[in-house]
């Protein structure tokens, strides 16, 4: 090599003799370090990946492993009603709205109440133009007082005739005719007697009086219409007695043979919230009633005077008809009662037994809403899961359904009815 000359660098990998600069050689070394780099990013999310998978996993273990009591009660001694749960409807008893209408024919006069108004019976609530019975009246008055006169006279003239007669010195015939014509003229007095009270009649229902007590609940007249009497009475004013009331309740054809009258019977409206109403079975219609491919009966309650005050007419009830009642009967909540291999099943909680509870299936007798009657299997203070977990279950065992609880159909007028153990 001759002196002073740049030295020759030979590349690995190279061809030979051929030289290359030193910036490619830096170039390469900083691309195998950014590579390493991105290979240990990626074994590290791996390995994090891995770590919460095996958490999870860990953790669903140890969840699906044992069992969970979420909530408990105790078994009690208190009472257990079964109820028929049903809708109803308000209606007015028979006699409490009267529509009170017009036998006169005529201009509506005076109309003196309005809707809402409190009246009184035999209050006057319109009247109707009377002008041309009063008229006919004073004619027929007239009339009364010629018969009179000569039903007057004619009783002055029979005493005369028939001391005449029995002289002599008259016929018998003109005592006859006398007597005759006393007779006729009496006839004609009573007939003017009753056709003046026909007008007095006549004009007494041009003033519309209300039969009953109670609260203008409808007009359907103005003052000026015209009222045409005929076969059918036009009807002008209603008046309802708002505590004349009363509750029907359409039983399904599968509860009428438990509903009975004098079974209490409590019900709510959604005006009176928080507010329970109480009543008594007065009586079941034999007559059915076929709604939607579904036979019902009427079960009529009577609602008292003091109850009828908060409610109206066609408001909407939710009753309870209660079938059955026991006293101090050993209960357990519903809610205990638990669907579990096609029976039902009481989780008691037990620290001596395999996963701290021990399944018992309890015989049962009279069933409520919230509460059913225990026969056997469970004891006064024993502690029951009312929702728990079972070994190998994410989510809490389901609740065993209620006996003879069944969905009604839609509400609607003029009710329903639907099958429910209360």
């Amino acid at each position: 090599m001759r002196a002073g000359a740049e030295p020759l660098i030979v590349c690995a990998g190279a061809a030979p003799l051929i030289g290359c600069s030193g910036g490619d050689f830096d170039n390469k070394k900083g691309m195998r370090a950014t590579i390493m780099t991105r290979r240990k990013l990626l074994f590290l999310a791996l390995a994090l990946l891995l770590a919460a998978g095996g958490a999870y996993y860990y953790k669903k273990g140890r969840a699906t492993g044992a069992t969970r009591v979420l909530a408990t009660a105790t078994v009690t001694r208190g009472q257990v009603r079964r109820v028929l749960e049903a809708t109803g409807i308000i209606k007015a008893q028979v006699g409490a709205s009267v529509k009170i209408g017009a036998r006169a024919t005529g201009a509506i006069s005076r109309i003196y109440l309005r809707v809402g108004d409190p009246v009184k019976k035999g209050q006057i609530v319109a009247e109707i133009d009377a002008r041309e019975l009063e008229a006919q009246r004073q004619e027929a008055a007239a009339r009364l007082r010629v018969a009179e006169a000569k039903a007057q006279y004619a009783a002055q003239t029979l005493p005369r005739n028939e001391v005449l007669t029995s002289q002599g010195m008259q016929a018998q015939s003109i005592l006859d005719e006398t007597r005759q014509n006393y007779k006729v003229a009496r006839a004609d007095a009573a007939a003017a007697r009753a056709a003046l009270a026909t007008l007095d009649v006549r004009i007494s229902y041009t003033r519309i009086v209300s039969p009953i007590d109670g609260v203008v609940s409808q007009v359907t007249a103005q003052e000026g219409e015209t009222i045409v009497a005929g076969l059918q009475v036009a009807n002008l004013v209603t008046v309802l007695d708002p505590a004349r009331l009363e509750m029907w309740i359409y039983v399904d054809e599968t509860d009428v043979g438990r509903v009975k009258t004098g079974l209490p019977v409590e019900f709510r409206v959604d005006s009176q919230p928080g507010k329970t109403f109480t009543g008594v079975l007065d009586r079941v219609y034999p007559e059915p009633e076929i709604r939607d491919n579904i036979v019902y009966y009427k079960a009529l309650v009577t609602v008292d005077r003091e109850q009828a005050l908060l409610l109206r007419p066609e408001m909407t009830t939710q009753c309870s008809v209660v079938v059955d009642t026991r006293e101090g009967v050993l209960t357990v909540p519903n809610q205990a009662l638990k669907w579990v291999g096609g029976g039902q099943t009481v989780f008691v909680v037990d620290k001596a037994a395999p996963g701290g509870v021990r399944a018992v299936a309890p015989k049962l007798g009279l069933p409520g809403l919230e509460q059913s009657e225990v026969l056997e299997g469970l004891n006064e203070g024993d502690v029951v899961a009312t929702q728990i977990v079972l070994s190998g279950n994410e989510k809490p065992v389901e609740a065993a359904p209620v006996p003879d609880k069944a969905p009604g159909p839609k509400p609607g007028k003029p009710g329903q009815s639907g099958k429910k153990g209360g």
